[in-house]
């Protein structure tokens, strides 16, 4: 049993273990906590040791959570996510958030992200009035009339506020029905049916040993929206290359599958934007937080 002192210790060390997993690194975690990267490091070696673990397998290269450090990870965003509550309830307590908030986001952030956290704000929040407008095109906020945009890749320069959220990634997916009539290899991915979108011409994949192989073929089936390439990808029309988390219930249901898994593609940032100058309102600060821990929820395996 831990004393009452150690209790408190952990809490913190829970909370810098988990900015270490956001981040992926000890740098990014220390600068975003604003402590030096050696004090970050001790923060987790103390947890590890408090608790008798080992939480992270740590390379030069990357850091790999062990599978004690997966479930410690759950908790660590679930105490981040409580005090956040605790805290935004006591603001709110006297003036909850009400009317109009505009968001627009690409169509592949609709059904798994935006729509079901935004739907969970307004049960938090019976005053709200949510108006999503979800579109490939990054949408300028004054001109749209717009409180927040979610955004993917590099940003221009421009007087709003980016917000990073998390990232990307981009795997090969195929259905079992497609893989069942063709055997798929590194050296032959020119020679499938690939569901190729405007911005993955001549995408190129890596493993990790440095190999790199280009996403293209003279087989294309092109499509303008993630949704629309993930759909096709399930009807067999050939392989895709999507982000993780956009395909992780099909792949969890077996309605697709990983090809060639030791190959990933470009990782692509993903940021919220908005043009307040002060504090975010607390409806879409609520929003973001969601937002990320979405994102972290996927991403805390691949560290």
């Amino acid at each position: 049993m831990f004393i009452k002192n150690e209790q408190r210790r952990l809490a913190y060390q829970m909370l810098v273990f988990d900015e270490v997993i956001k981040r992926g690194s000890f740098t990014a975690a220390a600068e975003s906590l604003g402590h030096t990267k050696s004090a970050v490091s001790q923060y987790v070696s103390q947890l590890e040791g408090d608790l008798g673990v080992r939480l992270l397998n740590r390379s030069t290269r990357q850091l790999n959570l062990t599978v004690v450090g997966e479930q410690l990870a759950k908790r660590s965003e679930q105490l981040l996510d409580l005090l956040s509550t605790a805290v935004e309830e006591v603001r709110s307590q006297e003036q909850a958030p009400s009317g109009r908030v505009a968001i627009t986001a690409p169509h592949a952030f609709e059904s798994s992200l935006v729509t079901p956290i935004v739907a969970q704000l307004c049960q938090e929040y019976p005053k709200l009035v949510p108006e999503l407008n979800f579109s490939d095109e990054r949408l300028d906020l004054l001109q749209a009339n717009l409180d927040m945009a979610i955004s993917v890749g590099p940003q221009k320069d421009s007087a709003y506020h980016a917000i990073l959220i998390g990232r990307l990634d981009s795997i090969l997916v195929a259905s079992p029905t497609y893989l069942a009539k063709n055997r798929v290899n590194d050296r032959e991915l020119h020679l499938q049916n690939i569901v190729a979108l405007p911005w993955q011409q001549q995408a190129v994949l890596e493993n990790h040993q440095g190999k790199r192989i280009l996403f293209s073929s003279d087989k294309q089936f092109r499509v303008n929206t993630s949704t629309s390439a993930i759909n096709s990808v399930k009807c067999g029309v050939g392989i895709g290359l999507m982000p993780s988390i956009f395909v992780r219930e099909a792949l969890n249901a077996g309605v697709l599958q990983r090809v060639l898994p030791d190959y990933q593609g470009e990782v692509r940032d993903v940021f919220a934007l908005h043009s307040y100058q002060q504090q975010l309102p607390l409806a879409l600060r609520r929003f973001v937080e969601q937002l990320k821990l979405a994102f972290s929820r996927v991403s805390a395996g691949k560290i």
